[in-house]
């Protein structure tokens, strides 16, 4: 029983996430936020790259289970990535986006769902519904690899083409609005935020350590 709700969890995620993005990519221009875009230019968001991660992630994982398997350790390290990822993006929101930007345009339309529903509900499927054999250490640390190379684009786009101005604006989440020095310690605070999160879920999701 809890097996097939984790599936239908899992797959209601992957649902959201992908009727989401099809509304952002039928909205091609603005869309009344800093923090919006239409079409493709959605992928420069952390926000939907890390949604659909873990929504790809919750697909696959729904597809095992309802097969009757246990997910491999490969995907779980996979679902814990995507769970982190999209736990980081909550907590940026709530700790960084939403006192800057105010959280009015933080909730507004899907945003809804990828800045907290998602999110939310996935952290609580992670630790609640999909208990197993705890993942290995080391695992946690894939769970940066989302977060490390997007801080590494986004800072070097900015540096390649300056922070440029509104509406046309590369710095759009503000981290370089207090310098380069306080951008790059806001990057590396993320890394280590997003492999603090992965930790402590491995250890509520894992029942006992390999």
């Amino acid at each position: 029983m809890k097996r097939a709700f984790a599936a239908t969890v899992n797959f209601l995620i992957a649902v959201i996430t992908l009727w989401c993005w099809i509304a952002i990519l039928a909205a091609v221009t603005d869309m009344g936020s800093p923090l919006m875009a239409g079409g493709l230019y959605s992928l420069k968001f952390f926000t939907t790259l890390s949604n659909l991660f873990n929504g790809a992630a919750c697909a696959a994982t729904s597809i095992v289970l309802m097969l009757g398997k246990t997910p491999s350790q490969g995907l779980r390290t996979w679902k814990l990535a995507g769970t982190s990822a999209v736990g980081l993006t909550f907590l940026t929101v709530m700790l960084f986006l939403g006192p800057v930007f105010g959280y009015g345009g933080m909730f507004l339309g899907t945003n809804f769902w990828y800045h907290l529903a998602l999110p939310v509900v996935s952290m609580v499927s992670f630790v609640m519904l999909e208990r197993d054999t705890m993942l290995p250490f080391h695992k946690t640390f894939w769970a940066v690899v989302p977060m490390l190379l997007y801080s590494v684009g986004y800072l070097g786009n900015v540096l390649i083409q300056g922070p440029g101005e509104w509406p046309n604006r590369h710095d759009f989440y503000g981290f370089l609005l207090w310098g380069w020095p306080i951008g790059i310690a806001i990057a590396c605070g993320l890394v280590l935020l997003i492999w603090v999160l992965a930790v402590v879920l491995r250890r509520l999701n894992g029942k006992k350590t390999v």
